[in-house]
């Protein structure tokens, strides 16, 4: 274990337990709530291409750290270490260390083998990871998903970092999951007692918690279920008001929403979804209750509400300032900013069929790709088992029977509004992809889009029963330990009934019975021509980042090869233009050339006479192929020049 190793492990163990201590709450609270501010300052540095300066800042926290600790005196020092040691020995926190640090031994050795991940997820942060940040203008190794924002790559890089000899594709996968599962450790804080087989039981519940409606998390780095765990946490926050100094109540509020505008575009509707129960929950009325201590608005909380409302604003508006200015854009965002604002598309020809293999697969079709040992709910079964639940609640007495309505309502409305969101999606977005056209394809997108949704009202309703259902085991003819335990007792059957066993361990342990196989599929996806590409800019500077034309031949379609190229080429942006090199006019190819506001050229070997296209733009020589040109051009003359290293 290094020095830089070391220092991590102490900056967050001191920062969790500050926090803890300075809000009087436990560690597994303050876990998601470091992490948002840790997002957030990555974020920051990335902007100026500082990544590694985390290191510094560590260290700075470190010694402000103790300086504080000096000037408390013996006393205060006590005090401190009182907490802490009580801390770390509570149940809760044994079971968070425990979880991940097993989720992070078992992840370890995966590799990237889901198509979104070589699409832009593991692209964009091995861009990240040698870039030391974002890339600059016409820079990011993604050309195609160029607004997608960062937050789980930010993560993602920090992993990668406490080993940043060689980029190892495991430390990301840890990354990732340690980002999921931390917004489930609250569910912990309530436990009570040291029986070893609930610990580890809720562990592995944890863990098999999003198999219920979601798989692609165990393989790949899905960020829709990053923004349920986030969307599902800010819910349960926002009821979460008993205790807490504003300072913390609203501070993780603005935090969560403002890392949840940052996992994917998408993020900025379920912020408004939290935003608007944010606003209805604060203002309800209690059933012949007195007032709770944040209902009544004063000058400061005023104040701090405009915050929770504005940070992912702020947040989620510098992301796009950021992508104009350096020209990221993405496929998704033209075509709707298309449909928005010209008559150049229109509502899918096969609108239909779409609507069809929509309504069958939400009605009839099981969001589990496998059987579970009781339910097998459709996405419609469990939007209704979502409503149901709300009303049990409320019915038990668990919820007051206002506020229960409240939240049946926003679930109801929030549920339905999302799902017309997928559904128009498809018939306008991503209208050209007609394997939707199957019931069969139709569910996996309505399971992976619809998982913020499905996991976090589930994972919202978790903390309601676990926060608010001690009292119906309170009862002396129950054994001691349903007592102590029936709150979790339940959380834990009711995973074990409706989780996807198979995918759960997969995702943990099974994906090494196919690695090998894995790793030969993506290799065989670079052939002759793609061995030549990176045989050429292996001396290149990757450092800097730089964005290549690269000219196909235009034989056969490769975008596929184009898309797993462009992942060994990371951090290099690679821009392809499939051209008839036989007959193109050099014209022609220029223009080409210049839309793809490529810095460097590079085509690979053909039949065809390329000097008849390249050879006027040499500024000395004549072109070959399979070689690495560096453009250059003031708007009127391009001109070429050879690349040595």
């Amino acid at each position: 274990m290094n020095a830089m190793v070391i220092l991590h492990i102490i900056f967050v163990v001191l920062c969790i337990f500050y926090l803890a201590y300075r809000f009087q709450v436990r560690p597994v609270e303050t876990i998601p709530v470091f992490l948002c501010m840790l997002i957030l300052v990555l974020y920051a540095l990335a902007m100026i291409r500082h990544l590694s300066w985390i290191d510094g800042v560590e260290a700075m926290v470190v010694l402000l750290f103790a300086v504080w600790l000096v000037s408390r005196g013996k006393e205060g020092r006590k005090e401190f270490a009182g907490v802490c040691i009580e801390n770390m020995t509570h149940p809760s926190f044994i079971i968070s260390v425990f979880l991940l640090i097993v989720i992070a031994a078992c992840t370890l050795d995966k590799v990237v083998t889901w198509w979104d991940d070589i699409n832009f997820w593991a692209t964009d942060v091995k861009s990240l990871y040698y870039i030391d940040g974002f890339a600059g203008k016409y820079g990011n190794a993604a050309p195609d998903f160029g607004d997608y924002p960062p937050a789980t790559q930010l993560m993602k890089w920090w992993f990668l970092h406490w080993m940043p000899e060689t980029f190892r594709e495991g430390l990301a996968f840890v990354g990732y999951y340690t980002m999921n599962m931390v917004f489930f450790l609250p569910l912990l804080r309530r436990l009570k007692g040291r029986n070893v087989p609930i610990m580890f039981a809720l562990a592995a519940a944890l863990w098999l918690f999003p198999s219920i409606a979601e798989v692609y998390g165990y393989e790949g780095f899905c960020a829709d279920l990053t923004m349920a765990c986030i969307y599902g946490g800010f819910l349960f926050a926002v009821t979460d008001d008993k205790m807490y100094s504003e300072v913390f109540y609203y501070g993780r509020l603005a935090l969560y929403l403002s890392v949840l505008v940052l996992v994917k575009s998408i993020g900025f509707v379920w912020a408004l979804f939290g935003i608007v129960f944010f606003f209805l929950y604060r203002l309800r009325k209690q059933d012949g209750a007195e007032c709770d201590k944040f209902r009544v608005m004063t000058r400061a909380r005023r104040i701090w509400t405009f915050a929770v409302v504005a940070a992912p604003v702020s947040v989620g508006g510098s992301w796009m300032v950021f992508c104009l200015l350096m020209r990221r854009i993405t496929k998704t965002t033209t075509t709707a900013v298309r449909y928005l604002t010209t008559d150049e598309y229109g509502i899918s020809v096969y609108r239909s069929e779409f609507a069809n293999a929509f309504v069958k697969a939400f009605a009839l079709l099981p969001l589990h790709k496998e059987k579970s040992i009781v339910f097998d709910l459709t996405p419609l079964g469990f939007y209704l088992c979502i409503c149901l639940l709300v009303i049990m609640l409320y019915k038990v007495r668990i919820l007051p029977e206002r506020t229960g309505k409240i939240i049946l309502w926003f679930s109801v409305v929030s549920g339905a509004v999302f799902y017309a969101v997928i559904f128009v999606a498809h018939i306008t977005i991503f209208a050209n992809e007609i394997q939707y056209l199957e019931a069969s394809a139709m569910i996996a997108s309505i399971e992976r889009y619809g998982a913020p949704f499905t996991i976090g009202s589930l994972f919202f309703l978790s903390s309601l029963w676990i926060e608010n259902g001690e009292p119906l085991f309170a009862r002396d003819k129950l054994p001691a330990f349903v007592r102590r335990y029936g709150v979790y007792l339940c959380f834990i059957i009711l995973v074990a009934l409706t989780a996807g066993w198979r995918v759960g361990y997969y995702g943990l342990v099974g994906y090494r019975s196919d690695r090998s196989v894995k790793l030969a599929e993506r290799a065989s996806m670079i052939g002759e021509d793609e061995e030549m590409f990176l045989h050429a800019i292996e001396g290149f500077d990757i450092k800097n980042g730089a964005r290549i034309c690269y000219i196909r031949r235009g034989d056969v379609p490769r975008w596929v090869n184009n898309t797993y190229l462009s992942y060994e080429a990371s951090p290099l942006s690679v821009v392809y233009q499939g051209v008839n090199l036989a007959d193109a006019p050099t014209d022609w190819v220029v223009q080409e050339i210049r839309a793809s506001h490529a810095s460097y050229l590079y085509a690979e070997e053909t039949d065809a006479d390329v000097g008849v296209v390249f050879d006027e733009l040499m500024q000395e020589g004549t072109f070959s192929c399979g070689v690495l040109y560096h453009i250059t051009d003031d708007g009127t003359n391009m001109k070429l020049t050879q690349v040595s290293y």
